[in-house]
Formats: C-alpha cells, sequence, structure tokens
C-alpha cells in the first residue's frame, strides 16, 4: 500500500521505528498510554508522525468502525480530532489544527507528539548529517572533564561539559531567584579504539572485519542482515575491556560503588533516524565484579550492530566500518524520582515554556516507554508560573537494591503515591517544576540551543546525566 496510512497499534514496547512499516505512516494511535518524551516519542517527532494514545474502550470500538475509511488526524496541545473525510486527496493529513469535520473522538485521546503541519508528500529528512571519522582511537581510560567529541562521541562530551557547568551552577539563579544548581554523578570515558583493542587482542579482528564489509550491502528481504548483525553482535559481546582500563576506573570508582555504563557513539541522531534508545546501557554493575563489569561493556559495544542501528546509519548513508563505540561510565544513582526535561515545549513549540515528565525511581520507566502515564509539570520561563498537566499513575517504579547482586538487573516495587510529595504536595510540585525550569533555561543558554535533558531527584539534590540539542 502506497496511500497514506494512520496505524492502530494494540501495544508498544519502546523499541519499536515509527516508519519501520514504510515511508507512507503518517499517524499512529496506541491503545495505550505512555510518556509523551519518551524514546518511542522522541522518535515519532523526528519522523513527523502525529502519535495519540488512547485507552477508552467505547472510543477505540468507535474506531475500529473506521477501518479501511479516509480520514483526517489532528492533534493540538488541547484535543485529538480523528475524523472521516469524503475526499481521497484529503485523507490522512496531519495538521495541528482540529479539521472541520467535527471532534469525533477528541476527549477520549492524549496527545503524544504532534508538527505544526505537514504535508502528504513530505517524509523525514535524509540528507546527511555529519559525523565524527575516527581514524585512530585512543587506549586507557578519560576523566569527563578529557573526554570530546573525537575520543568518546557527543554524549560523553556533553557529560563532561555538564561537570563543568555543575561547579559553577550553584552560583546561579533565573529572574525569580530560582536556583539553577544542579550535580552531576561521578564519570569516566572507555574512548573510542578500545573495541578494536579487545578484538585484537581475542584474535577475532579478521572475522570481525569480515562481517562488517558484508553487512554493508546485505539484503534485509532474504534474512541476510538480520544474520549478519546477529553474528556481530555474538562476536563483540564476548569482549571485555582490559585489565589495564578496570584498573584506571577503580581509582575513579570505589570498588564497591554501583554503576551504570552508557553508550556514547560517534553516529548519534543520524538524519532519517533518531539515536534515542538506539544503543544500549546496562545498569547495576560494579567493578568489585570484573566478570560482569567486562560483560556489559561488550554488551554496550555490541549494541553498535543491532538491526536498528545498521538501518540508522544506512539510511543516512554512513559507512558501517565508520561507526565507532565508546563508553560513559558512571555512578549509579538512587534516585527518589526520574525525570526528561524539554526546554521548548514540545506540542506547541512554545519557547517560553518547560515541560517535564518525572516518574517515580529510575528513568527507564520514562525513556522505555512503559505503558502509564507520569507526572508531566510545564513552567513558563518568565514568571514562574507551574502548571500540572497530569499526574503520574505507573503501578511499579524501578531500582536497584543496594543489598541486591551487581548483576545488571533493576527491581520493581509498587508505588505509593500517598508518599509521593510531587502528588500530595502542591508547594514540593511548584518549587520542584521551578528548579527544573532554572535548569533547563541555564543549560539552553551555555549550549546554545534548546535541550532534551535527562535527570534525577536524589534526596534535596537534582543530578543532570545527560544533555543534547531538542529534537524539533
Amino acid at each position: 500500500m502506497k496511500e497514506p496510512v494512520v496505524l492502530v497499534v494494540n501495544k508498544a514496547d519502546g523499541d519499536e521505528e515509527v516508519k519501520a512499516a514504510g515511508d507512507n505512516i503518517v499517524g499512529v494511535v496506541l491503545l495505550q498510554e505512555l510518556p509523551h518524551l519518551s524514546h518511542l516519542g522522541v522518535r515519532a517527532r523526528q519522523e513527523k508522525v502525529v502519535f495519540v494514545t488512547c485507552e477508552d474502550d467505547d472510543t477505540i470500538k468507535n474506531m475500529r468502525l473506521l477501518e479501511g475509511k479516509h480520514v483526517r488526524l489532528g492533534a493540538s496541545s488541547n484535543n485529538v480530532d480523528l475524523s472521516v473525510v469524503s475526499n481521497k486527496d484529503d485523507c490522512a493529513a496531519m495538521s495541528s489544527e482540529p479539521s472541520a469535520g467535527g471532534d469525533l473522538f477528541a476527549q477520549q485521546f492524549s496527545l503524544l507528539t504532534t508538527d505544526k503541519k505537514l504535508e502528504l508528500s513530505e517524509g523525514p529528512s535524509l540528507q546527511q548529517k555529519s559525523y565524527t571519522s575516527v581514524a585512530n582511537g585512543m587506549s586507557g581510560v578519560l576523566e569527563l572533564s578529557e573526554a570530546s567529541i573525537e575520543s568518546s562521541g557527543a554524549k560523553a562530551a556533553a557529560c563532561g561539559t555538564l561537570s563543568v557547568l555543575s561547579s559553577m551552577s550553584n552560583k546561579v539563579y533565573n529572574d525569580q531567584g530560582t536556583p539553577a544548581a544542579f550535580r552531576v554523578p561521578a564519570g569516566a570515558v572507555i574512548p573510542f579504539g578500545s573495541m578494536e583493542d579487545a578484538l585484537k587482542k581475542s584474535g577475532s579482528l579478521k572475522s570481525y572485519t569480515n562481517l562488517l564489509e558484508r553487512i554493508e550491502t546485505a539484503q534485509i528481504e532474504n534474512g541476510e542482515l538480520d544474520s549478519l548483525s546477529s553474528k556481530l553482535q555474538a562476536t563483540v559481546s564476548l569482549l571485555s575491556p582490559s585489565e589495564e582500563i578496570i584498573e584506571s576506573l577503580k581509582k575513579t570508582f570505589d570498588q564497591n560503588v554501583r554503576l551504570i555504563v552508557r553508550s556514547t557513539a560517534n553516529v548519534e541522531d543520524l538524519a532519517g533516524m533518531s539515536a534515542a534508545g538506539l544503543y544500549e546501557s546496562i545498569p547495576n554493575v560494579s567493578l568489585s565484579d570484573p566478570r560482569s563489569f567486562g560483560a556489559a561493556v561488550g554488551q554496550v559495544w555490541a549494541s553498535l550492530y543491532t538491526r536498528r542501528a545498521i538501518l540508522s546509519r544506512r539510511a543516512a548513508g554512513v559507512p558501517q566500518r565508520d561507526a565507532k563505540m565508546a563508553v560513559l561510565v558512571q555512578e549509579m544513582l538512587q534516585p527518589d524520582l526520574s525525570f526528561v526535561l524539554h526546554t521548548i515545549s514540545p506540542v506547541d513549540h512554545d519557547p517560553k515554556l518547560v515541560e517535564a515528565e518525572v516518574a517515580p525511581g529510575l528513568g527507564e520507566t520514562l525513556a522505555s516507554g512503559t505503558r502509564g502515564t507520569p507526572w508531566r509539570l510545564s513552567c513558563h520561563k518568565l514568571d514562574g508560573k507551574v502548571t500540572t498537566l497530569a499526574f503520574a499513575n505507573f503501578s511499579e517504579e524501578l531500582m536497584v537494591l543496594n543489598s541486591g547482586p551487581t548483576d545488571g538487573e533493576m527491581s520493581r516495587r509498587t508505588v505509593d503515591y500517598s508518599k509521593k510529595p510531587l502528588s500530595v504536595d502542591a508547594t514540593f510540585r511548584e518549587q520542584f517544576g521551578q528548579r527544573l525550569a532554572a535548569i533547563g533555561q541555564y543549560l539552553e543558554q551555555k549550549f546554545g540551543s534548546a535541550q532534551d535533558v535527562e535527570g534525577c531527584l536524589v534526596g534535596p539534590d537534582i543530578f543532570i546525566v545527560q544533555s543534547r540539542p531538542q529534537p524539533q
């Protein structure tokens, strides 16, 4: 089918590519609640696809009667409108303005993402975005302050910048007198070239190079690409960092501290496909267990060759051999709350508003697209007014137990919202929203553009773990 299509999808786990089924996908109705700023939501926004959610049984029943009909899906910050249209040429159009056809289901949908307006003929830009070509990698371990895009990728370099900004932030206040103070977790980087060194030492460099050459032109339809992808991942996932790297990391981290190992590549946020959730991160590991720590690093390296990652580079015109992966190692935090903050409203693109989604416990609940609704806060940069857009209803929160094993896994606990200040204390909610706005505005000014910020609240302190350009 080549005509524009609005998909109705029963469930999602957050790893989906919105346009994997075809470039003619112009809208998606997901029959479960999902954080707006999840990785899936970010990818939908970058691919210019209207993405809304609906859990109302009656609305879903009526919507299914529209299967095969020509429709228009409109979305705004106020409502969502799915309307039947008589003219085939008008079908499946996306707009920020509800159509004149009426509010067929407007009150029962939740807006996930939209763009101002998109004609049917338009698709995601496939113009090649610049990336860092790494000719010769480095060895050893870098302190965060030493991380650069050339040695460690944009994510690690941004975290290095965050550590500098954090040291100055306790003296920064916005116009309302709200502090922009934040902290960053301790961190270090296993730089580009370390994976290749491990391949040489393991004797698997030749077979790896052969697989990499073959996957450049591998066909999708006959399963060749999937087979080569699996072989590449299997080869790389068996690798571990050297003993020298482990010993160097012990100079930065206490041996018993719990850590998270995160991807930081030279090919992130390529044109045509977002890097949000593209590569792996493994939580809850420790240098006291070098084997499990090494296996986690191997998994991060191997995520460079997942099917989705390979296709993202192919779509952007980037040779597979040019893709390099470093590993960002950070202290694992034990947050009360985790958040994703966009410094420009992602719904109506208002530069005067910051919008945050907040979840109890670890941030994977937000990033992975766990079923449910987060707390949603909007704060005006000029007057500090905080608006609560939604209250959280996740049934469980993710956490890491200090007494548990360092095995890369997280624990789940039932959420008691009667004990969550963000639900029961309006003053706390306002002050927290204002602090997020002040920090967001500070980072926006320092990085020079709207930011997509990830962080958490640990006791009284706000930690920022990542900041990158906000998808537009």
